[in-house]
């Protein structure tokens, strides 16, 4: 499992050996293994504001907003939430008929859980092994991977005029 030269098993193995000790990078508590998942969430946030912002150059011709906010279940559930939208996609109507939702990356740690996990709105879950600025670095790949199924996921639901580019490269559609 390799990746831009990077092996990807620390995480996986890191998330067995959780799994195996019922802990969270050594924690057991749950106010101990919350911290865990505070400070993974300060060393990711640089590498997704900045994957944020190569999207925001690259497709939405830097008319891009980037949020960050805390999610807290009532029953203990914590999750951290970046959300990049732009114009756009605030005015698109989805193919449903509902409003084109902005792209998400997620880390959450659900309280019957012994580990947290990074994930979009629409991709799947990784494992949150993130406890140094090189484990933060090592999931470059996979906020990369999360957003560009995220910015797919906003084309397919608003059709390719929600991409500014598309819109400035192509035209809007004549029909």
């Amino acid at each position: 499992m390799r990746h831009a030269g990077v092996m990807r098993e620390e995480d996986l193995m890191r998330h067995l050996a959780d799994l195996v000790a019922r802990r969270y990078e050594g924690a057991q508590s749950w106010t101990d293994r919350v911290a865990v998942f505070d400070r993974a969430v300060e060393l990711l946030d640089p590498v997704v504001r900045g994957v944020f912002a190569e999207a925001d150059a690259a497709f939405l011709e830097h008319t891009g907003e980037i949020t960050r906010h805390r999610v807290e279940d009532s029953d203990g559930s914590v999750g951290e939430r970046w959300e990049l939208s732009w114009p756009r996609q605030r005015e698109a109507v989805s193919r449903h008929g509902g409003p084109v939702g902005p792209v998400q990356v997620i880390a959450w740690f659900k309280r019957s859980f012994n580990h947290a996990h990074l994930r979009g709105s629409t991709a799947g879950d990784w494992p949150l092994q993130v406890t140094t600025t090189d484990d933060a670095a090592r999931q470059l790949a996979i906020v990369h991977a999360i957003v560009e199924a995220e910015l797919h996921q906003k084309i397919y639901e608003g059709r390719y005029p929600v991409m500014p580019v598309a819109v400035h490269k192509y035209g809007l559609p004549t029909d």
